[in-house]
Formats: C-alpha cells, structure tokens, sequence
C-alpha cells in the first residue's frame, strides 16, 4: 500500500520509499529496492546498512562514523527508535552472514524534518556501542560543507527495495549506476538522478540509502514521483553537503 504525500510546492504527489513491516498497517506491506539494477558483488557498499523491525528491512542507511549512521528522517516516523535493528556488513538479508554486526539505537537527531515537503528529510543514529571496522564493514567519506554534484556526474545507489513498484523484494543487495540531472523539478536541497534510455530507479525500501558520486555520499534517498523507476522522473536524494554542520556537531555531541 502506497502513503501519498502531497507537497506544497510541486503540482506532483510525492511517494514515501519507506518499507513498514508486514501487518502495521491494515496488514499491507510497504518496501522498497532497487528498480533495473543488478546484484552488487558482495560487501562492495561497506558502509551500507539495513534497519529492521523483527527482522524485517524497511530502510537502508550509511556508516558515517564508528558509532553514527546517517538516514532518512522519515524512515522513523511513528517508529519507535529502540524497537529498530542495525544491520551491517550484511548482503543477504535471509543468511546468517559472519560479516553481519547488529546493533541498537540509542539516540536519534534530528533537524527539523517536515513530513509534508519532505524538508530536512535526514537522521543521525548513534548506535549502543562502537562499530568493528573492517573490509567488510567501514565508513563512507561525507562531502565537503555545501559541496555541489553538476549536472552529468556518475554515481551509484544501492539497496534492498523493491525491484518495481508491484514487483519483488530482493534478498540480496542491489545497486545502480546513475546520473545527476538538472531537472527543473528538483528542489535546492536535493539532488535528482535518473538513468537515461530505459526504466530504472530506487523504489520502496531503498529510503535512507546512500548516492555515492566519486566515493562520497552525495545524497540519501527520500522520495519519487509517479512510479519507481517511471523513466521520465527523476528520484530526488535528500543532499548531504548542506547537511555537513549538522551531521558534525551531532557526532561530536
């Protein structure tokens, strides 16, 4: 079941890629993953996470620091952060990987998000105890303060949402190579993408996941219009860089 957003400022309706657990909400199930993309070779997206709710994935999110993970704000709305499991170093979610390190939140920040316009649409998560870093498990580089991404860069996205808006789960991580669009329905605050000459795009699920440009995490993806992976909207990434105070002063706190 889809939740439709409208937003003030655009003629469209905005779709939430948040994936709820089975039976939250008159029992639909809401996910997300990767649309026209391709299975990522394993523990290539060190920094990726998965958050769950009784072991179910609803949203990704980034290792930013060895005790912080940086994802979307609305992926906790109505969620209780202390029922929430991080995931990392994971790449199936049904195996008993020995890469896989679990931890508990134990606090949230937040920086004004605005569920309606999808403003500030980012969280930082400290988790209950520092992370083991290693090949498989490592932080993602953060951009520099109001850093900006032109127009034509390559980058990648990955995830475990859906691979259409009426299609699957994946169980195994997916990623996406994409490209940085001027589109004049992007906001200043986001970053847009799209794949250019075919269907492809996140999908529900892949909220709070990274958009990486040249090894830096250039976005965390918030929201679509229309369907995933339309091949005529962009996906809109909420940008990290105008973020950068924010995430600093909550990881230094």
């Amino acid at each position: 079941m889809m939740n439709l957003i409208p937003i003030s400022n655009m003629d469209h309706r905005l779709i939430i890629l948040v994936a709820l657990w089975v039976g939250q909400i008159d029992g639909g199930i809401f996910r997300t993953e990767i649309v026209g993309g391709r299975e990522a070779v394993p523990n290539s997206h060190p920094y990726i996470a998965s958050l769950q709710l009784r072991r179910q994935h609803f949203c990704g999110g980034s290792l930013i620091a060895q005790q912080f993970l940086m994802t979307a704000a609305h992926c906790l709305s109505d969620i209780n952060p202390r029922e929430v499991v991080v995931v990392l170093g994971a790449h199936s979610l049904s195996s008993n990987e020995a890469s896989r390190q679990t931890f508990r939140i134990s606090r949230v920040f937040e920086n004004g998000f605005n569920p309606e316009t999808l403003e500030n649409d980012i969280l930082i998560l400290q988790l209950d105890r520092r992370v083991t870093l290693n090949s498989r498990v490592n932080l993602i580089e953060l951009p520099r303060v109001n850093e900006t991404v032109p127009a034509g860069t390559q980058c990648i996205t990955s995830g475990w949402g859906r691979l259409g808006t009426q299609a699957r789960i994946p169980d195994r991580l997916q990623e996406l190579s994409v490209t940085v669009t001027g589109s004049d329905l992007c906001r200043p605050n986001n970053i847009c993408t799209g794949v250019f000459m075919r269907q492809a795009g996140i999908c529900f699920g892949d909220s709070g996941g990274p958009l990486v440009c040249n090894g830096v995490i250039q976005g965390i993806s918030s929201f679509i219009i229309q369907s995933c992976g339309s091949g005529v909207a962009p996906d809109f990434f909420s940008r990290v860089a105008l973020f950068r105070d924010f995430i600093d002063r909550s990881i230094s706190s």
